[in-house]
């Protein structure tokens, strides 16, 4: 009994370290890609760390889940870049972006008030980069995702 507790509680453990290292394996790829590959890679990096931030917010960990946020963040310029240098793939980058940005607003919703700016500040830039996408593609007649029209 005892010992099939304590290998339930080590894979309970280790699991987010595993998740950590595979979003930082992920990035590693996404770098050195090019073209098309860059963006989905970097895209895929970028979704597997907000994955890694939710689940730290939900152990208290503050500090590793503003990281990867931060991380998630720079994946989702990367990506933008690589689609916008390679102009292709940048319906599917946007797409990816709008359900990034929906993630964070989700995760606004399920935590405390102290961690909202923080998400607020990163959903904001997923916006920001997801214009530069709409704005490449569509130009001026793109208008603007993060304003609100009375």
């Amino acid at each position: 009994m005892n010992a099939r507790y304590i290998l339930s509680l080590c894979l309970l453990l280790a699991g987010p370290c595993m998740a950590q290292q595979e979003a930082a394996e992920m990035q590693k790829k996404a770098e050195t890609a090019n073209g098309v590959d860059c963006a989905r890679l970097s895209i895929q990096a970028a979704r597997m760390s907000l994955e890694d931030a939710d689940r730290q917010f939900g152990a208290s960990d503050s500090k590793g889940a503003h990281q990867s946020l931060d991380s998630a963040v720079h994946d989702v310029g990367h990506a933008v870049e690589c689609s916008l240098h390679v102009s292709k793939y940048q319906k599917n980058t946007e797409i990816e972006l709008r359900k990034l940005s929906r993630r964070i607003s989700a995760m606004e919703k399920s935590l405390e008030a102290e961690e909202h700016p923080y998400l607020v500040s990163a959903r904001a830039e997923v916006e920001k980069q997801r214009d530069r996408l709409l704005h490449s593609m569509f130009g001026d007649a793109a208008g603007s995702t993060g304003e609100k029209k009375p």
